[in-house]
């Protein structure tokens, strides 16, 4: 226990290193206002709001997502649940060539995903992405990134279908990143626009009766071999996948 900490910080160490930015301990951080991103040192916008500095933590520091785990020749990604942006420049920084494209439907979060944009050059979409085009309602706390949407006629957030989205990309995808606080369920019953997409990062969420066993094997049934699961608890865990 104690050697997996201690190779924890030194990894998060590095990571902050090669970002420009200083990180000695999770008890004493605060967001940078500035990273190196595309080897330039270059302004970051973020919002100041509880959680944020362990968003960033688990994204850049952590590489929850396991960008560092793929070839840095990928082309195509997208981000389907972006926040304010700290997955594209991840990814940026491990893909430099790729075609990055980030969707968000929670609108108070534009201000941030516009300056992010701009330093990791990719293209942000004010939108939810599900299986049919449609619209969606918010329910967006006090934190961000737990902002939880519903399919409805009456909404006032555009919705994208999953196939539309990577059908902006040029029709395929070889990354999609997925933390959409339990719309990911929706994405994953269009079966056939999954075989467009060759490695999956995905945040899976369990309240709507799911279980961790249940998300692999969805996550299996796509076609994907799931390199990695982490159960985190009862309400979500992570799958890294590939076909």
């Amino acid at each position: 226990m104690l050697f997996a900490k201690v190779v924890r910080l030194l990894q998060r160490k590095i990571r902050a290193r090669r970002l420009g930015i200083k990180f000695d301990r999770v008890a004493n951080f605060n967001l940078p206002a500035s990273a190196i991103v595309r080897d330039q040192r270059r302004a970051l916008n973020l919002p100041v709001e509880r959680g944020m500095d362990g968003e960033f933590i688990e994204v850049l520091l952590d590489d929850c997502y396991g960008v560092e785990q793929l070839p840095p020749s990928l082309m195509k990604i997208i981000d389907v649940g972006a926040n304010v942006g700290l997955f594209p420049i991840a990814a940026r920084n491990r893909f430099p060539a790729a075609m990055i494209h980030a969707y968000e439907p929670n609108p108070h979060l534009e201000v941030y995903l516009k300056n992010q944009s701009q330093i990791a050059n990719f293209t942000y979409f004010m939108q939810a992405v599900g299986a049919t085009d449609g619209k969606v309602m918010l329910d967006i706390g006090e934190v961000s990134g737990k902002t939880r949407s519903s399919v409805s006629k009456s909404g006032s957030i555009p919705m994208v279908s999953l196939q539309r989205a990577i059908e902006r990309l040029g029709g395929s995808a070889d990354l999609a990143k997925v933390d959409c606080e339990g719309a990911e369920w929706l994405l994953f019953e269009d079966r056939d626009i999954w075989q467009c997409v060759q490695h999956l990062s995905l945040e899976y969420h369990l309240w709507l009766g799911h279980s961790h066993e249940s998300a692999k094997q969805v996550v299996e049934s796509l076609g994907f071999k799931v390199r990695k699961q982490v159960p985190i608890d009862k309400w979500y865990g992570l799958i890294l996948a590939s076909r």
